[in-house]
């Protein structure tokens, strides 16, 4: 099999038609390697102690839900364990929280003419101010992937009993991008996004309204607003620190409904991916599985889970040809699946409709004007709260 090289950084291929990128394969950027993640490094015995713990603990009722699920895991042949997961003591609506726009195939073609014509805008600053780039040896083609392996992927978080997974999925993807381009891992602030940006609520709500958002207004850190897990109003002065620059659907054409190989390729291209998916309900005498789900590869399908159907939002990081799987990260902390990470069959659930990547500068650029007035056209900017009534320009290189 022939390999190939994907380059990581903003309109790959604009920049490799101007002659940017002559290595292939290779890094001609240091990397600052992140602690890898306990599932990455861990044992499963730890994870192992810690669900018989809180099984041995577990009222009547959970007992008998684990205990139904693992009787169908085995007449089913499931490939996946199942266990008294945190997740068992919260409902649906509090772990999951996607609201996919009813326009989304209109805004699919839409979206990819503003990706285009912003990614030539800051492309051209890139070369113009000499920024450098990321050059990563990722396939498409290749029979696995994970970004945990190169350091890109930030710790799970816990979304707690609030339907903020759209938050979660849009900055994890976005930290994510921050790291491939700026060789760092951030925590940015879930709760400023919940607050703050006008896409969703505890009740729910959509990612791309997070990136949008932050076109012209950048995101505090962790640190500086931490999450509390319910709805609250906008701060009238906070600070904020990081701004994207682009995001698009992995299929334009389509957005709900990109084939394997173009997330791959997506993966490759851009890094981690916001995505949708089914989680599913308990119904009569049949318990959820997705839940209680503490490891292995997902081969279940959600009840009730029908064409186009989705409720939650996660995040891919890799793919595992030979089980056919998704990695993924969640955001219900590590007291669920494998630290907090999961795989499940390609497909499965739906997982994957309305795919879409995001893109962070590097912390040295300064977008220039025509980018903001870009933004302008393509998007209009509300008035909800004080902190967007400020100018929409930046002359100053982006906060890190």
């Amino acid at each position: 099999m022939r390999k190939t090289s994907s380059i990581v950084f903003i309109a790959s291929a604009l920049c490799l038609a101007a002659g940017v990128a002559a290595a292939q394969g290779t890094l001609n950027t240091p990397l600052l390697m992140t602690p890898a993640t306990p599932a990455l490094t861990q044992t499963g015995s730890a994870q192992e102690t810690f669900y018989a713990n809180r099984l041995k603990t577990a009222s009547p009722k959970i007992k008998a839900i684990v205990a139904a699920l693992q009787t169908r895991a085995q007449q089913e042949k499931w490939t996946f364990t199942i266990g008294y997961t945190t997740a068992l003591d919260r409902t649906r609506a509090q772990l999951t929280g996607a609201k996919i726009p009813a326009n989304i195939r209109a805004l699919g073609p839409k979206q990819a003419q503003f990706a285009t014509d912003a990614l030539k805008i800051v492309n051209e600053a890139i070369i113009l101010q000499h920024i450098p780039h990321p050059v990563f040896s990722c396939s498409a083609s290749a029979g696995s992937f994970d970004w945990r392996l190169n350091g890109k992927v930030s710790p799970v978080k816990d979304q707690y009993s609030c339907g903020s997974c759209w938050a979660f999925g849009a900055l994890s993807a976005y930290e994510s991008s921050y790291a491939i381009h700026n060789n760092v891992i951030i925590d940015t602030s879930e709760q400023h996004a919940l607050e703050c940006s006008g896409a969703g609520s505890c009740g729910g709500g959509w990612f791309g309204g997070v990136w949008d958002w932050m076109h012209t207004k950048k995101v505090a850190t962790e640190s500086v607003l931490p999450y509390v897990g319910h709805d609250a109003a906008c701060p009238t002065s906070l600070p904020g620190s990081y701004q994207d620059v682009v995001w698009g659907f992995v299929n334009p054409a389509d957005p709900n409904h990109p084939t394997v190989a173009q997330i791959k390729a997506a993966l490759c291209q851009y890094g981690p991916l916001a995505v949708a998916l089914f989680v599913g309900d308990d119904q009569p005498g049949k318990p959820d599985p997705f839940r209680a789900y503490t490891g292995g590869v997902l081969n279940a399908p959600e009840n009730g889970v029908t064409p186009d159907a989705v409720d939650h939002i996660v995040t891919i990081i890799g793919w595992d040809d030979a089980n056919g799987a998704w990695v993924v990260k969640n955001s219900w902390g590590t007291g669920w699946g494998d630290h907090g990470f999961f795989k499940i069959k390609y497909g499965l659930d739906n997982i994957g409709l309305a795919a879409a990547w995001v893109v962070a500068p590097n912390k040295s650029l300064i977008l220039p004007p025509k980018y903001y007035e870009l933004v302008k056209l393509h998007l209009p900017i509300p008035e909800p709260g004080p902190e967007r009534q400020l100018p929409i320009q930046n002359t100053m290189p982006l906060q890190h």
